[in-house]
């Protein structure tokens, strides 16, 4: 999380830069201020250049938010919850935190970016037009974001899944057989089909001389293929925890440690020889906080000495916490949206286990052994 930026919010969606947004919003506006702007606008002052390539990155990223604006408006409207929008060095990403209810749905909030992005690259080339002549500036920007945004639209109309074509396709596959992991599968499939044949296209263009836009392909390319492949992995996770609770996964038994001990001690004795990285502080009436490797890393190794256990502990009152009942899926929403690896399990607020990463990594690899051997209906 450290890598991303957090800039407000938009219509209830919180927005975020991730740190590799940057890297492509400097060299887009390298790009047009030494190459595209000088070679189209030689009369052009260089502070002029440069304050219009600036303009046109943030131009043009704004649509790129308002293309991932269009899906998460849309899926809410549906009842899918979204998490937030990150804008990355490819692009944006709605965070939507569970899958579209039905194939229609499916439809609606994949065509909903590209619709954006289509509708405003045709209001931008009608204002391109309308100012040929009369406002220069707003001539430019407009023709190169709207030409921009209409190249976005018809991109993500490629059927490669995850890209909003690639999710029109599995709606059709769905819809068809009713099945929404076999037309997960099948799309993934197709998606990464698509990315080997930007990668192929991206070699050929390298070896014809074009390296800029040879390299661009095939980084699309690749991250076209990873996304495919997590996409499926992801659905299948969900559907492996779907209609499992907690205490199916959770450690009944939880390591404690008394809030005396000191941070040497603990290193010492339970993390190096235990290799245990959660505690639980309890002290005569019972657990009263929580105490993870991350804590003890945050104090400086040499006052680890005289640093107590209760001096650094998250009390118990203050942790997310789940109940045994709790959703398993649910649970994994928690750990990811709150960046932890481990959630203490309580019951009428009392401490009754734990549950790690690795307790689901164990549960969901049981689940698909137990599959695999025809035991799981």
């Amino acid at each position: 999380m450290a890598k991303r930026i957090r800039l407000g919010t938009v219509l209830g969606f919180p927005i975020q830069i991730d740190a590799s947004w940057l890297i492509v919003f400097l060299w887009m506006t390298w790009s047009l201020g030494s190459s595209y702007y000088p070679q189209t606008y030689p009369e052009w002052s260089t502070a002029e250049l440069w304050v219009m390539a600036a303009l046109t990155s943030a131009l043009f990223f704004v649509s790129v938010l308002l293309h991932e604006l269009g899906h998460s408006v849309v899926s809410r409207h549906q009842g899918v919850p979204v998490k937030d929008i990150t804008l990355y060095i490819f692009g944006g990403v709605a965070q939507i935190s569970e899958e579209p209810r039905s194939a229609k749905n499916e439809v609606f909030m994949a065509l909903a970016g590209p619709a954006v992005s289509l509708t405003l690259g045709v209001v931008l080339v009608i204002v391109w037009l309308a100012t040929q002549g009369v406002a220069e500036p707003v001539s430019a920007m407009a023709m190169y974001v709207g030409l921009s945004n209409l190249s976005l639209g018809m991109f993500n109309l490629i059927p490669g899944f995850p890209l909003d074509g690639g999710r029109v396709l599995r709606a059709i596959l769905w819809a068809a057989r009713d099945d929404l992991m076999w037309a997960t599968r099948w799309a993934s499939r197709v998606g990464q089909v698509v990315s080997y044949l930007f990668i192929l296209a991206g070699i050929g263009l390298a070896m014809s001389g074009a390296w800029g836009s040879g390299l661009s392909l095939v980084l699309v390319g690749m991250f076209l293929q990873t996304a495919a492949k997590s996409s499926y992995a992801q659905l299948t996770v969900r559907t492996m925890l779907a209609d499992h609770i907690v205490a199916e996964a959770m450690s009944d038994v939880c390591s404690t440690v008394p809030p005396q001990v000191t941070l040497d001690m603990l290193v010492e004795h339970y993390i190096v020889q235990g290799g245990q990285r959660c505690f639980a502080v309890s002290g005569p009436d019972g657990p009263v906080g929580l105490l993870t490797v991350h804590h003890v890393r945050d104090v400086p190794r040499d006052k680890w000495r005289d640093t107590h256990a209760r001096d650094v502990m998250m009390p118990l009152e203050d942790a997310e916490s789940v109940s045994p009942e709790t959703d398993l899926e649910e649970a994994m929403r928690h750990m990811a949206s709150d960046g932890v690896n481990q959630l203490p399990v309580l019951r009428d607020g009392k401490l009754v286990g734990m549950l790690t990463r690795e307790d689901l990594v164990t549960f969901i690899r049981e689940r698909m052994r137990r599959e695999r051997e025809g035991k799981v209906v």
